[in-house]
């Protein structure tokens, strides 16, 4: 009695398993119906370039729901089963949709993390994607999705010198400042009427000091403020500091037109596989 309860139990739970195909027959997989044979064209297509010319393969799958699953767990399973990317480079992703339940996911491969940060892949779902899956547009959805990580993927070293630029002009922009304050400092040392105040010792400690804040940016020119105000005694008043930045994301949506051999074979996943980075979505 005690095994029919408990098989009855595990019963339902057998049938609300995923049930997704044990190796993918292209690289888009359209479990969910939610494509056209033409849209389901075009992106293996792209996805077939994109291959061919960097060898970073992209799969996709559709479902129509995750059935209780965790989507991460799920993405990582079938990840892992097809193989999904290079056996040396680890370089493959999967955009997993579960339209149901109004969820996806961009999963990476380990040789993609670096190209593809989860703060990077969550910006492209929630900015590119999940605006057309909202419109139930799923085939521009995934089409934008796959442009910006073939854009990205491309990009990568750019975006990284880019970045750095703007690090040092906010350096610079931080050095200025310093020798702003600084020159605020000397000249509120060196009057006459601090002069006879405060002894030469007292002076020559002071200049030292603020000689070696002037090499840190803003945290220097805060402490110099400070001690411009022990200088000058100031009793009362205000004063702010502000920085302001506007950072935008590198790249923009780009499109493919390839032709592509609809009699050339599919070969799968290259042997690649992937420790569970990526990013969870829903719209």
């Amino acid at each position: 009695m005690i095994r029919i309860l408990i098989f009855l139990l595990v019963l339902p739970l057998c049938f609300a398993a995923q049930n997704y195909p044990s190796s993918p027959v292209n690289y888009v997989t359209d479990d969910a119906g939610v494509l056209s044979d033409q849209e389901e064209f075009s992106l293996n297509s792209i996805l077939r370039s994109f291959e061919d010319s960097s060898s970073i393969q992209v799969f996709v799958y559709t479902s129509k729901s995750l059935n209780g699953a965790v989507m991460a767990d799920l993405c990582q399973e079938i990840f892992h089963n097809w193989k999904i990317g290079n056996k040396k480079t680890n370089n493959g992703v999967l955009i997993g949709v579960f339209v149901d339940d109004h969820k996806f996911r961009i999963h990476t491969g380990y040789g993609m993390e670096g190209v593809l940060p989860d703060l990077l892949t969550k910006r492209i779902q929630d900015k590119y994607m999940a605006p057309h899956f909202k419109q139930n547009e799923f085939y521009d959805g995934i089409n934008e999705g796959i442009a910006q990580l073939i854009y990205f993927s491309k990009h990568e070293y750019k975006a990284a010198k880019e970045e750095i630029a703007v690090n040092w002009e906010s350096i610079l922009y931080g050095y200025l400042f310093n020798i702003f304050i600084y020159s605020i400092f000397l000249y509120f040392l060196l009057r006459k009427k601090q002069e006879k105040k405060r002894s030469q010792a007292t002076k020559i400690i002071l200049m030292i000091v603020a000689s070696i804040l002037l090499l840190i940016p803003c945290i220097g020119s805060i402490i110099l403020g400070f001690m411009l105000v022990f200088l000058t005694k100031v009793k009362g008043g205000s004063g702010s500091y502000s920085s302001s930045g506007d950072s935008t994301w590198f790249g923009s949506s780009s499109s493919s037109d390839s032709s592509y051999d609809s009699g050339s074979s599919f070969d799968g996943g290259g042997g690649g596989d992937s420790g569970g980075g990526g990013s969870d979505s829903s719209w």
